[in-house]
């Protein structure tokens, strides 16, 4: 037997005795709006379903000049982070008809590379997290706003560049854990941090500074670094704040080998959870090092990605002003982990 004909709304009208667009409001779920009887509605979707009925999709890119594609650029695909806003992204996209073009830009390395791959395939949309506020980095967006293609960021943000955005409040999230440590009755609190040009780790230096001036604590450069082996070099903290907690497996393994117990010896806080593999935790002596469960703050990745993806669609619609932008900024909470 041959594959069965795919039916089109033309075919399903006559074969029902309606209109055609009688049969695209059901469709299209706007029945009520355009004064269909339930019974009527009712028929035309039970039609829909026996014929299993799916619009052409080239036929629908002709007729409204769109792919129904998005192109997500996210800046490391091993981040578990990352992975929650492609599942918010999708899990909004999938419910209304669009499909996603994702790629990784290696830290950054290949922003440039990879949106000249998703502008080849014509998106409706792209939806992006920029790795840096370096100029390259910025020009990306802006070539994307020039060509009239709606782009959200999410996870970091430009303030001179006028555009949508999803991120964390960054600085919340660092007030809130250094308040912690303070409360804790910490008061050299170090600051372990990357040296990268990102909006959302300024802002977190900031948070970090803040709560130590509201302690009337005093920022104490020593205790401020990318390594935590330097620090301790210049002084000896009593307790560590970590931009990102992913990334501090050369922190615990210092600790561990300078035979130090957390919390016993030094209090640890930062944002996103711990991310060892359980080899990676042997050759530390992460158990041994970790008496408690460490607290971190926690990034709701997930609603992140589906705001984002909320959002470029009412772009791509027409329903959002131009000259007004969303710009959300989640607060973070502060969790425990081991």
């Amino acid at each position: 037997m041959g594959e069965k004909k795919i039916k089109t709304l033309k075919e399903i009208a006559e074969e029902l005795g309606v209109s055609i667009a009688s049969v695209s409001y059901v469709y299209n779920n706007k029945w009520k709006e355009n004064g269909l009887s339930t019974s009527l509605a009712e028929r035309i979707a039970r039609k829909l379903k026996e014929d299993n009925y799916r619009p052409n999709s080239l036929g629908l890119q002709l007729k409204t000049k769109r792919t129904q594609t998005i192109g997500i650029i996210l800046e490391d695909m091993t981040r578990r982070f990352n992975l929650d806003i492609l599942a918010g992204i999708e899990k909004v996209l999938a419910t209304k008809g669009y499909f996603t073009l994702v790629c990784s830009s290696n830290l950054g390395e290949l922003e440039k590379k990879q949106l000249e791959t998703l502008l080849e395939r014509n998106p409706d949309g792209i939806i992006f997290t920029p790795e840096t506020n370096e100029p390259g980095t910025l020009n990306i967006v802006k070539e994307v706003k020039e060509r009239n293609i709606p782009i959200v960021l999410v996870d970091n943000y430009f303030p001179e560049i006028k555009t949508d955005f999803v991120v964390s409040d960054n600085y919340s999230g660092a007030y809130q854990a250094v308040k912690y440590l303070i409360k804790k009755g910490k008061r050299k609190i170090a600051y372990i941090g990357a040296k990268k040009d990102i909006t959302g780790l300024r802002d977190r230096f900031k948070g970090y500074t803040a709560a130590l001036i509201e302690a009337d604590i005093s920022v104490n450069r020593d205790l401020i670094g990318e390594h935590l082996p330097d620090i301790f070099s210049r002084d000896i903290p009593d307790a560590i704040f970590v931009d990102s907690l992913m990334y501090f497996k050369e922190g615990f393994k210092f600790l561990s080998e300078n035979n130090y117990k957390i919390p016993d010896d030094i209090l640890i806080t930062g944002f996103d959870p711990v991310d060892l593999s359980l080899s990676e935790m042997q050759n530390i002596g992460f158990h041994s090092l970790v008496k408690q469960p460490i607290p971190f703050v926690e990034q709701d990745g997930v609603r992140m990605g589906e705001l984002a993806a909320e959002i470029i669609i009412k772009r791509i619609n027409g329903e959002e002003r131009k000259k007004t932008f969303s710009r959300i900024f989640l607060t973070p909470t502060l969790k425990f982990f081991n």
